[in-house]
């Protein structure tokens, strides 16, 4: 039901239009969602589902994308939601697929810089080797060199 607003009335949440295929989605994949939800006041189940929406944008985003507090930030969210009646297993576990991808992306990420320092060290190694062969080459050609009647006599 379209109000003069720039809302519909969906489910009992009043949204804005351009939300309405998503609250839809919700629905349609997720029917259980909202059917215990405690609050009656619309405005306040207005406020529960945009706070629902920005917490489905945020485990849209990369895991590079958010810190280890606002990991935390939606973590809370997700229980505030859960706590009013809403059944959330189901970003809950996205959420969590989202938090060990991140934890999994710091510690490759810490892995690659190890990685980096080893080759800088090796690459250092390796010159101070081929410097020491060059030298080694050098005074084997002097050693090898024939020597002439000026240097004998």
């Amino acid at each position: 039901m379209w109000n003069g607003d720039g809302t519909v009335e969906f489910n009992g949440f009043r949204v804005l239009y351009s939300e309405v295929e998503y609250v839809r989605r919700i629905f349609e994949r997720h029917p259980e969602t909202a059917m215990n939800l405690r609050p009656k006041n619309q405005l306040v189940k207005n406020a529960y589902m945009n706070t629902l929406l920005d917490l489905i944008d945020i485990v849209c985003l990369a895991p590079q994308e958010l810190t280890e507090e606002e990991l935390r930030d939606a973590e809370n969210t997700l229980m505030d939601l859960v706590g009013v009646g809403f059944e959330l297993d189901w970003l809950k576990r996205k959420l969590e697929e989202l938090c060990v991808k991140k934890t999994k992306m710091e510690a490759r990420g810490a892995r690659m810089r190890e990685l980096d320092r080893m080759i800088v060290e090796q690459r250092q190694v390796l010159l101070a080797l081929e410097v020491e062969r060059k030298n080694e080459e050098n005074e084997a050609v002097s050693d090898s060199a024939r020597l002439g009647f000026e240097d004998v006599v």
